[in-house]
């Protein structure tokens, strides 16, 4: 029960400001459940009327015909009437789930996307929109609609026959409350189903984005057979779970409803040997009996079609339904700097509750100052940087930039005063033009090309056949290693932020390539304005650098200037660099 308030909660907060369109949706299901009733009662009347009298005229049949072609006359205008309603609501309803679900996705921790695969999430997020499909397409022309035809043809047939209307009410409710409760198991069933077959689009996803190792290592049929035998141990099983319990229920419902029929028959016949009802009125009672059993089969299908889809949307609403983490603060300020000084006050930081990985670490660096982290692989360099841009919450201590907690201003502004250039760089799937622009939205295409030859990228695009428009694929895979960084470096001197972050900025070149982009961050980092942080396993990129920070096991180690380090013979920084010598 809870789960289907919330599923209610979630769409009354789409539908609501279109929530009269909807009322008035709602009112063509309503008039088209008199419609079975006026169709009936018109056919009961035309045949008393040819059986009672026996000679007719046109005049006779005046009233069945003004009340059949007035019922299909309302029916047509109110649909119709709905149908202006619909266009008119549902379009922005469906943009609202769509875009709120993605906004919500979006917002989660850097954490949660690298629990969860993309391609799940975005399975899920169509599993909303398929979800309120389903849901409403139920409540419009499905269960509700059949549902309130149901009670005006009870009230008909109790009208004509007090026992008949008794007998089909407590049949139906008996029918409708078994179902009901079967259904509960059934909507079980559909979720641990529809759970497992995320499960397999998670890992065809993380197959096809790694298609290129499937490829080095001949793995295709390997990952094929894995696939095959986890849809065959899993998938399946819980899928035929739910077909059989399907089964079982139709059967079910066909005796119910042959039981229903036989007494239906038999009582009707009584009524007519002992003179009780007219031709008219068996006519009558017989149409609106199958009207009335064919509103409840579709319900109960309805019931069951609904539990299976109302399984595949909790299933899906999971992931808006997760709390977020790493959150604002409700009177978070925009970050202005004045100063871009970064200081680091007692920080620690751990990835799990278990272990620290920086415990009461203080490091401040001042205003126009270019420092290189260095360490071997673990030691903490990205994971500085990571704390830093508040892609991770830390226990203890605090941040300063500029003067100011970072814990207490919105985390966009904070990044929109760094510009990171990362070691693997993955870019949309849009032209170049759109991709390098990303780093300022707002940039002509003058400042686009300008930051592009700054960042020796410009030579390599008109070369293209579309130059500047040509798309570059799914996260960039038509460009090459070296290309894709030196977008990002174009992003990073476009943006022009006073803090630079360089994570392994040359670690994807080659030699020729590396000194022609060595040019282009020595042109960001001798910008006195800014304040740099780089990472690097080439020490040599180092060598010209304020200070460096040795750091190991998330302790800062060694510091000073690379003449500093080098001239200490048992300091870790000249170990590191005579091993690259080597």
């Amino acid at each position: 029960m809870q789960s289907q308030i919330s599923i209610l909660s979630f769409f009354w907060q789409h539908i609501k400001p279109y929530k009269w369109f909807y009322l008035v949706m709602l009112i063509a299901p309503m008039v088209g459940s008199f419609y079975p009733f006026a169709y009936n009662y018109a056919i009961k009347l035309f045949v008393d009327t040819m059986v009672e009298k026996p000679s007719v005229h046109y005049s006779d049949f005046a009233g069945p015909l003004m009340l059949y072609l007035g019922a299909h006359l309302v029916l047509n205008i109110a649909w119709r009437i709905g149908d202006i309603a619909e266009w008119k609501s549902e379009p922005y309803v469906r943009r609202s789930i769509l875009s709120s679900s993605y906004d919500y996705v979006q917002h989660h921790s850097y954490g949660f996307f690298q629990e969860n695969f993309t391609g799940a999430l975005s399975s899920r997020i169509k599993g909303i929109l398929d979800g309120y499909d389903n849901f409403w397409g139920e409540i419009h022309h499905g269960f509700f609609a059949k549902f309130f035809s149901i009670i005006v043809n009870f009230a008909a047939l109790a009208w004509l026959n007090v026992n008949l209307g008794i007998f089909i009410f407590a049949w139906g409710v008996f029918y409708i409350s078994l179902m009901t409760r079967l259904s509960v198991k059934l909507n079980k069933l559909s979720f641990e189903e529809t759970e497992s077959c995320y499960l397999r689009i998670r890992e065809i996803s993380d197959k096809i984005m790694n298609i290129l190792s499937l490829f080095s290592f001949s793995g295709r049929k390997r990952e094929l057979n894995n696939l095959y035998h986890q849809i065959t141990s899993d998938f399946v099983p819980k899928q035929i779970k739910v077909y059989r319990y399907y089964f079982k229920m139709q059967v079910l419902m066909g005796i119910l409803f042959i039981l229903m029929f036989s007494f239906l028959l038999l009582y009707m016949v009584y009524l007519r040997i002992h003179g009780m009802v007219s031709i008219g009125d068996f006519s009558f009672v017989f149409g609106i009996a199958l009207v009335i059993a064919d509103d409840i089969w579709h319900v109960t299908l309805s019931m069951q079609d609904f539990s299976r889809n109302m399984g595949d949307l909790m299933s899906a609403l999971t992931i808006v339904s997760i709390p977020h983490q790493n959150l604002d603060k409700e009177n978070a300020i925009p970050l202005v700097i004045k100063s871009p000084t970064v200081e680091f006050r007692g920080l620690s930081f751990s990835y799990s509750e278990k272990e620290s990985f920086f415990q009461d670490l203080n490091l401040t660096i001042k205003a126009g100052e270019k420092i290189g982290l260095v360490g071997a692989s673990g030691a903490g360099k990205s994971s500085l940087v990571n704390v830093l841009l508040r892609y991770f919450p830390y226990k203890e201590g605090d941040i300063f930039i500029g003067g100011e907690n970072i814990k207490d201003v919105t985390q966009d502004s904070l990044r929109e005063q760094i510009a990171v250039i990362p070691q693997d760089t993955l870019l949309f799937h849009r032209t170049l033009m759109e991709n390098i622009r990303y780093g300022k939205p707002e940039a002509t295409d003058k400042e686009v090309i300008k930051a592009s030859k700054k960042a020796h990228l410009h030579e390599d695009i008109i070369t293209l056949p579309h130059q500047y428009n040509t798309e570059v694929g799914e996260r960039g895979v038509k460009l090459s290693g070296g290309q894709r960084q030196r977008v990002a470096i174009a992003r990073a001197i476009l943006k022009d932020a006073p803090i630079l972050v360089l994570d392994e900025a040359t670690s994807a070149l080659d030699s020729h390539t590396e000194q022609l982009i060595q040019e282009s961050l020595d042109f960001l980092m001798n910008d006195k304005k800014k304040t740099v942080i780089a990472i690097a396993h080439r020490l040599s990129t180092l060598k010209h650098a304020d200070r460096i920070i040795v750091l190991e096991k998330g302790k800062i180690v060694e510091e000073g200037d690379h003449v500093t380090l080098i001239a200490d013979p048992k300091s870790v920084y000249k170990r590191l660099w005579e091993l690259q010598q080597i």
